[in-house]
């Protein structure tokens, strides 16, 4: 495999987020090739390149927070009790709380390719930054609330509601459509979790979300919710610590 073409070609949208995160577990050749530009630049002293990104209207220069892996004392993470990244390993697949690398969500896969991006960049300023994934996350953070923003819940939502309702419709309509599916889909008998962690909405054993029937009790920093699967009637209790 050539590591440094497969890692272009995904920054440049010819591989797909999930066959290239695939690619990315199963040979540590593309995250050896990704190290060596961080050493290089630790080694060398070199200062950083920023590039231009647009958020809506806005458009700035960043490093990608490629400035922590070089010095992760410096992390402002470290105040709020976050992990520091002090390689390319927990750069990109540590999951950070209340976030998630999972590729399969539009967050985890835009703050994983923003994370490749930002590496490659040191090495090759002329690589096209895609917004594809951005656009994405975006527009999850129209339509899918927060108790739903993680886990197989938003994976489920991304495959399964957001594609019935086409991008040629109306934002304005689309978004409404997509929030009305949600709210018809995701049942609850009582309010809504207000979760420590990420949001973790279980499926049932039939694939399809499971009923939230309320909180349960919890312990100490142990928090618990309840769940029903309604194909089988199990009730499924999820457990997070704050």
């Amino acid at each position: 495999m050539d590591v440094e073409n497969t890692i272009r070609d995904f920054l440049q949208g010819k591989m797909d987020i999930v066959s290239f995160r695939k690619i990315y577990d199963r040979d540590p050749s593309i995250e050896r090739f990704l190290q060596s530009i961080i050493d290089d630049l630790r080694s060398s002293g070199r200062p950083l390149k920023t590039y231009s990104q647009r958020i809506g209207d806005r458009v700035y220069e960043t490093t990608g927070e490629v400035d922590y892996l070089l010095s992760p004392e410096t992390s402002p993470g470290l105040l709020y009790g976050n992990h520091i990244y002090d390689s390319v390993h927990t750069f990109l697949t540590y999951e950070r709380r209340m976030c998630t690398h999972d590729v399969e969500t539009a967050a985890g896969a835009s703050d994983f390719y923003s994370g490749v991006y930002s590496i490659y960049y040191q090495l090759d300023q002329s690589i096209p930054l895609t917004y594809e994934y951005q656009r994405a996350y975006c527009f999850a953070l129209d339509v899918i609330p927060e108790y739903l923003s993680g886990g197989e819940a938003e994976k489920y939502i991304q495959k399964n509601i957001i594609p019935l309702f086409p991008e040629t419709m109306k934002k304005t309509e689309r978004v409404k459509a997509i929030k009305a599916k949600i709210r018809e889909t995701f049942k609850s008998e009582k309010g809504y979790p207000c979760w420590a962690q990420s949001a973790d909405w279980p499926l049932g054993k039939d694939g399809l979300p499971a009923t939230y029937i309320g909180k349960g009790k919890s312990e100490g920093d142990l928090r618990r919710w309840r769940f029903r699967d309604e194909s089988t009637g199990e009730i499924i209790v999820v457990e997070q610590y704050l």
